[in-house]
């Protein structure tokens, strides 16, 4: 499984880029600012020179202009980053609970004097899950492609745990598995999302 930097390559790619813009920008502005102070100080009481000072005046305000917009790129690209790894931790989250969830199951099927902390962790994750893929599915940055498959995986958590309460653990295992391998196609396409962008 590839690390949340490594699927991020393409946005940093993008990042770089921009900063790489930025500088070169900044270095235009340092040269046509430079040009402008020689003018000025040759020809200051000149008229005709005014023009050209203008001129160059000019050329440093859309320069800068560029800069600023390339900044705010640059911050929109930053905040997507940061969004798109929030997703995908808590896409990466839902199958750790969906485990975790199963071995408590299990555990408590082993032990008949189950205490009152296992059902109350039992509670939390089922309610964990089941907000956290309700926001994942209402997530704006998903295709219809991501969000049918949440769907799916959240149609396949309910059987799960429909057969958890019948007591029918054997079903429950083989659905707990199918919950694992449908979160992780989630987590792929959020993470071939994030290679799109």
């Amino acid at each position: 499984m590839q690390s949340v930097p490594e699927l991020t390559e393409s946005l940093s790619k993008r990042l770089d880029s921009m900063i790489n813009d930025i500088e070169r920008s900044a270095k235009m502005a340092k040269m046509v600012s430079m040009n402008a102070s020689v003018i000025a100080v040759r020809n200051r009481s000149l008229s005709s020179e005014a023009f050209a000072f203008e001129a160059v005046a000019a050329q440093i305000m859309d320069i800068s202009e560029a800069s600023l917009d390339r900044i705010e790129t640059l911050r929109e690209i930053l905040r997507e980053m940061d969004s798109l790894t929030s997703i995908i931790n808590k896409a990466g989250r839902q199958r750790m609970l969906s485990q975790r969830y199963m071995k408590l199951v299990l555990s408590a099927r082993l032990d008949t004097e189950q205490d009152q902390s296992v059902t109350n962790e039992l509670a939390s994750l089922k309610q964990l899950f089941e907000r956290s893929i309700h926001e994942l599915i209402r997530c704006p940055l998903n295709t219809d492609t991501i969000t049918n498959q949440l769907l799916l995986t959240q149609g396949y958590w309910d059987c799960f745990i429909a057969s958890v309460e019948r007591r029918d653990y054997s079903t429950a295992t083989e659905q707990n598995e199918t919950v694992l391998v449908e979160m992780n196609k989630a987590v792929q396409l959020y993470e071939s999302l994030v290679h799109q962008k």
